[in-house]
């Protein structure tokens, strides 16, 4: 007996596994591709991944068992060329959960940084992956479609994913109150580790252009200048640098402080007071807490940049209620779109039920009627069930508006007129 239409998600995040197997069941777009036909082949399921640095998440819709999870976990540990035993236990949802659990995905609810908005533009690419599929699944189709718009009205109706929650971003943010946007603006990099890399990113990220790399190595520092599209200079020309420069973040392992106050009172003399920002992301600091004395010189270390970062997350943690609450309503509509689906084939069978019995009547007495009553009498019984289902078709769809509508009302219908076996002679009892 085959098992009815449901939807399941299997789901591997941080949450339940750990980095190297997050990274073991990463799959590129060639793995989801090679998954899909294998699905609807073995399983009779349809299936969209979402696969990010961390998750994997398969979400099948189709007539899939309960044992769904012990069928898949071979196929998957095949694969991804490991072990069966060593997969992690899934979480594993079914139906309105599964479907809520992708809601809160899509609002990075579920995020290990809570509100960042990279996994909005992944679901995205999951709905094109399901596009892309001529014998897709309107379930999936549609339910990738509300996690978008679910997703977009979080950050558009809450503060959720406002706000930089690290280091590198809360540097980019305040630097930004200060100059506004970063396109004529000169990024002086002080260090060439991941710490100034990743603060490259977001200046890059938020529209700078010109980059200046200081560092010890030569290798690295031209290294990241050239990733940067850049320009790399030795680091005793640091005072020379920082003239030019508008922005200056400092991130090197120097046990001294390679900038200080005697020297940044020069360098101030010579960029005639205009406004300095001064990033020091380095531990021990790199730049002397004095130079804060000068009245254009914005000095940021470590403390002051956590603080924002704490402040932001408590900010995006007090929106948790408010994004909930989107969510539940998004999972109501969902339900009723599902409702309504379920109600529509009952519809279409009932009336192609009445017309075809109409129509059998009518070729019954074919010969004894001329073709102009014929076009009387057919015009004639559309009309008729149209009137006689009237109040059955109005009360299923205000069930399924009122949340009232029940499995058995359906089951009784179906049964009534026997819509199950409707290519047989509906005159026979």
């Amino acid at each position: 007996m085959t098992s009815p239409n449901r939807l399941t998600l299997i789901s591997f995040s941080h949450r339940n596994a750990s980095l190297a197997e997050r990274d073991a069941l990463a799959m590129s777009a060639d793995d989801i591709a090679a998954l899909v036909p294998l699905c609807r082949q073995r399983w009779l399921s349809e299936v969209a991944v979402l696969s990010t640095c961390n998750r994997t998440e398969l979400y099948f819709y189709g007539p899939t068992p309960p044992n769904l999870w012990e069928m898949v976990r071979p196929e998957l540990a095949r694969q991804r060329g490991i072990d069966a035993e060593s997969l992690p236990a899934p979480l594993i949802r079914t139906d309105v959960q599964a479907a809520r659990h992708l809601f809160r995905v899509a609002s990075s609810l579920e995020s290990l940084a809570l509100g960042e908005n990279q996994i909005l533009a992944q679901v995205k690419d999951v709905h094109d992956q399901v596009l892309a599929n001529p014998a897709r699944s309107p379930v999936l189709d549609r339910l990738l479609q509300f996690a978008i718009r679910v997703g977009k009205q979080v950050r558009t109706d809450t503060a959720l994913c406002e706000g930089a929650v690290s280091i590198s971003s809360a540097a980019v943010d305040l630097a930004s109150k200060i100059f506004g946007d970063f396109r004529q603006q000169e990024i002086l990099l002080v260090g060439a580790g991941e710490t100034s890399e990743a603060a490259a990113m977001h200046f890059a990220n938020s529209g700078a252009t010109k980059f200046v790399v200081l560092n010890r190595s030569r290798e690295r520092g031209q290294k990241l200048a050239d990733q940067l599209k850049g320009h790399y200079r030795p680091l005793d020309e640091l005072a020379d640098a920082v003239v030019s420069a508008e922005v200056a973040v400092f991130a090197t392992g120097s046990p001294d402080f390679l900038l200080t106050h005697d020297q940044l009172k020069h360098v101030m003399r010579a960029r005639k007071r205009r406004p300095l920002f001064l990033i020091d992301i380095s531990n021990p600091r790199n730049i002397d807490p004095e130079v804060a004395r000068f009245d254009s010189v914005f000095l940021y270390n470590i403390d002051d940049l956590e603080h924002v970062v704490a402040s932001n997350m408590a900010t995006r943690k007090d929106e948790i209620p408010a994004a909930e609450t989107i969510i539940d309503q998004m999972v109501e509509q969902w339900q009723s779109w599902q409702r309504s689906m379920a109600v529509t084939p009952t519809i279409a069978s009932l009336a192609r039920y009445f017309e075809e019995v109409c129509t059998r009547e009518i070729d019954r007495h074919n010969k004894r009627i001329s073709d102009q009553e014929r076009v009387m009498l057919e015009e004639f019984s559309r009309g008729l069930v149209k009137k006689l289902l009237h109040h059955p078709i109005s009360y299923l769809r205000t069930s399924v508006a009122n949340n009232t509508l029940r499995a058995e009302d359906l089951n009784l219908v179906w049964s009534l007129y026997n819509l199950q076996n409707q290519d047989e002679n509906p005159d026979e009892p």
